[in-house]
């Protein structure tokens, strides 16, 4: 009893300390295997450190994308919300841009435009083949021609069965008939 006691602790007390430590957010946040590691272009980073990528509103405030040109990292933030590197001090919906507010100097984002690559259309697929409709044939020019004897013993076979068949439902579905089951066709 003692053992069985024993056994019945121990095992739970082990399955505890195989279970890995639960990962920390601020971690996957700060070293996200999602972001590219690649060099980042120097130049376009001096001439931009932010873009306008995107705005939308949720329960009347309006968000907005910007993304960190020199991190390549993506926020969405709210109109003069506090707490982040940046602040949107101002929206311009028919232009279509931002006054943002970073590092102590004010600028204006216009939203960037996405690059569009054009792909060559594909050709189009080859008219169907209706000349046997225009001769007048409306059966496949397989069934033209006379199954092999082999072939045709085997199709009166298959017919044979199917007959057999409807006869036996036929029976089955009229009440009071004595019922007799036709014998089954010998294997071969």
């Amino acid at each position: 009893m003692f053992l069985r006691l024993t056994v019945f602790l121990a095992i739970p007390a082990l399955s505890l300390l195989a279970q890995p430590a639960a990962p920390s957010l601020r971690n996957l946040v700060t070293n996200s295997p999602f972001a590219s590691f690649g060099p980042v272009n120097s130049t376009a980073a001096a001439n931009a450190p932010l873009e306008f990528r995107g705005t939308f509103v949720e329960s009347g405030e309006r968000f907005f994308s910007i993304l960190d040109t020199g991190t390549r990292r993506a926020e969405w933030v709210g109109l003069n919300e506090p707490g982040q590197l940046f602040a949107v001090k101002n929206y311009h919906p028919e232009r279509e841009a931002i006054t943002v507010e970073f590092q102590g100097r004010v600028m204006e984002l216009n939203l960037h435009s996405a690059r569009v690559a054009v792909l060559a259309a594909a050709p189009p697929p080859p008219p169907p083949n209706n000349t046997a409709a225009v001769s007048g044939q409306n059966r496949p020019a397989a069934a033209a021609t006379a199954p092999a004897g082999n072939e045709a013993q085997r199709l009166a076979q298959v017919a044979e069965e199917i007959r057999r068949r409807r006869a036996l439902r036929q029976q089955a579905t009229q009440p009071g008939q004595l019922q007799t089951q036709p014998p089954a066709p010998p294997n071969r």
